[in-house]
């Protein structure tokens, strides 16, 4: 009796270890409010220049971010209540593609479905700051 328990103890285990990366698949696709960590930054210049940067070295941008598809906002993470209205989302190839307009900046940002890393830029006319990060499921 225990050798059939066991064995259906193993059948489970295995149904669930395949099923876990089918579930597991496209969890970074909007469906959910995710916080998203800056992890790089590089700063460029209309000329072209560009120089990597730590997050919040002098630069104001968040160190962690919001994202909030559904209620269509994207918020800082600290106590400065910056917020921004996503204009567009849509997933494409796997990817969760987000686009906003604040204060005289475009900003656009590419999640990963199935990791949940990022990139994006904010940008300006003279200007723009490159983006990488990861995002986590709260």
């Amino acid at each position: 009796m225990r050798t059939l328990q066991a064995a259906g103890l193993c059948v489970v285990a295995a149904c669930l270890g395949f099923s876990w990366p089918a579930a597991a698949a496209g969890k970074y696709d909007g469906s959910a409010p995710m916080l998203c960590a800056v992890t790089a930054v590089s700063e460029c210049t209309a000329d072209g220049k560009c120089e990597r940067s730590a997050p919040q070295a002098g630069n104001n941008l968040p160190n962690f971010m919001r994202v909030d598809v559904k209620g269509r906002v994207l918020r800082a993470d600290d106590s400065s209540g910056r917020k921004t209205e996503i204009k567009a989302s849509s997933v494409v190839d796997d990817q969760l593609m987000l686009q906003g307009i604040e204060n005289g900046k475009a900003w656009n940002m590419v999640i990963k479905s199935d990791t949940g890393k990022w990139g994006g830029s904010v940008v300006e006319d003279d200007g723009l700051f490159a983006l990488f990060g990861a995002c986590t499921l709260p």
